[in-house]
């Protein structure tokens, strides 16, 4: 079943599935999870990716989904537990790099993360 995303109605806590656009983003802590995010109209879009939804896991229909949510941004990054990513997941995670082009991988891991326009890039935030 494919992933179902809704806005997050905390910019500062978006959870998994969920999507938000701010000057500033958080996502809620990750633990295998990733987050993509991208710059439109001088704001942060950030999607928040799990691997599994339930007993359902990640497909490239559900990247396809959520890279349409970042709206033609530019300077797409990822963020997060990218190592879980590749080792459960890898054709995904490909089809995620090829398919949004990220201009920065932040491979951090699990933990709390968003991100901010500085300079006309995305800082990540922690």
């Amino acid at each position: 079943m494919p992933y179902v995303f809704s806005q997050a109605a905390d910019t500062e806590a978006i959870a998994e599935r969920e999507w938000g656009k701010a000057a500033q983003i958080m996502f809620t802590g990750f633990s295998s999870c990733i987050g993509i995010m991208a710059i439109k109209n001088n704001e942060v879009i950030g999607v928040h990716l799990p691997l599994r939804d339930g007993n359902n896991a990640v497909t490239n229909d559900d990247i396809d989904t959520a890279i349409g949510l970042l709206d033609g941004g530019a300077y797409p990054v990822v963020i997060g537990s990218i190592s879980a990513w590749e080792a459960s997941a890898s054709a995904v995670y490909q089809h995620l790099v090829d398919t949004l082009h990220p201009v920065e991988q932040y491979a951090y891991g699990d933990g709390t993360y968003g991100g901010e326009i500085v300079n006309g890039r995305i800082r990540p935030r922690f």
